[in-house]
């Protein structure tokens, strides 16, 4: 029997049972992505008997049961089969996408981390709203995005990064009541926001409707840089990212207004193609997830 160019996935492959059979299967030619839950080192060191017989084993750390691992694990065993070492390494071109709040907040250290790591990739970047990024995954436009609550087809895989809080701010110039604003309050006054079909438009109307108030004409702009910087000069009033605010926020210059009702939370999730970049996407969730922590962009970072 050979399974010269096969791959194969094992679960709880270091040690014991599963170890024998990670070994027999390298043996035979297959190349093998296992599951760990113990010693990291145990499974280093199975890679490296493996290796030294010129066969080709990867590990992974993770509980079977979780789904994460599982997706995981599935596009560890794709970048094998699609030639790569699984290591997670990246090279090329890859087409990145991102909302504005990711790229405000996180992009600077997520493209100096990349760059470190790997040097020969370069980045094509494209900063949009996330229906546009899905819209984008979803034609083969992009290799990989960061989104919000967006919708993507089968071959897309997703994976949860955590929620990102929004916050409605005016400046404290404006004449608003000293409690939690609600819809009527604000229906004097310019608010701006992205254009459709995006997410902050989409909250807006939401919370608008909730109050049973029709949505007044919303003024809009294609970058929260810009939008930020007019209710500052006391334009109007702004629902936007709470991790792009802190500076205003924190000297004063811009008014946490609150929300009735309140204001829900969005779902950031990294999005790559299944089939385009295996194992090199979990390098860069990796990276992000060390990055969007330093950042504060989600909601308990």
């Amino acid at each position: 029997m050979t399974l010269k160019d096969q791959v194969a996935i094992v679960t709880g492959g270091s040690r014991g049972i599963g170890k024998a059979i990670v070994t027999a299967l390298a043996k035979e030619g297959a190349k093998v992505a296992f599951v760990y839950k113990g010693s990291a080192d145990a499974a280093k060191v199975l890679e490296a008997e493996i290796a030294g017989t010129g066969g080709v084993a990867r590990a992974h750390q993770g509980d079977v049961g979780d789904p994460a691992t599982a997706e995981r694990i599935v596009a560890l065993s794709g970048q094998l089969a699609a030639g790569g070492n699984g290591t997670g390494s990246l090279f090329g071109r890859l087409r990145l996408g991102a909302p504005d709040s990711f790229g405000l907040t996180c992009m600077a250290g997520l493209l100096s981390a990349l760059k470190e790591r790997h040097p020969e990739l370069a980045v094509a970047l494209t900063i949009d709203n996330s229906a546009v990024l899905a819209q984008k995954l979803n034609a083969r436009e992009l290799d990989f995005a960061f989104v919000v609550d967006a919708t993507v087809e089968d071959h897309i895989r997703v994976e949860p990064l955590g929620m990102m809080d929004l916050t409605w701010v005016g400046s404290p110039r404006l004449d608003l009541p000293k409690r939690a604003v609600r819809p009527a309050d604000l229906l004097r006054l310019p608010i701006f926001t992205n254009p459709e079909p995006s997410k902050l438009m989409a909250v807006i109307r939401a919370w608008f409707g909730a109050a049973g108030i029709e949505v007044p004409p919303l003024s809009t702009c294609n970058f929260l840089s810009v939008i930020l910087r007019l209710p500052l000069a006391g334009e109007g009033v702004s629902l936007l990212p709470t991790a792009i605010l802190s500076k205003e926020l924190g000297t004063g210059r811009l008014r946490a207004l609150g929300a009735r009702p309140a204001i829900a939370r969005s779902q950031l999730f990294a999005a790559y193609q299944i089939d385009k970049l295996g194992g090199g996407a979990l390098t860069v969730i990796d990276i992000a997830r060390k990055v969007i922590r330093r950042s504060r962009l989600l909601a308990g970072a």
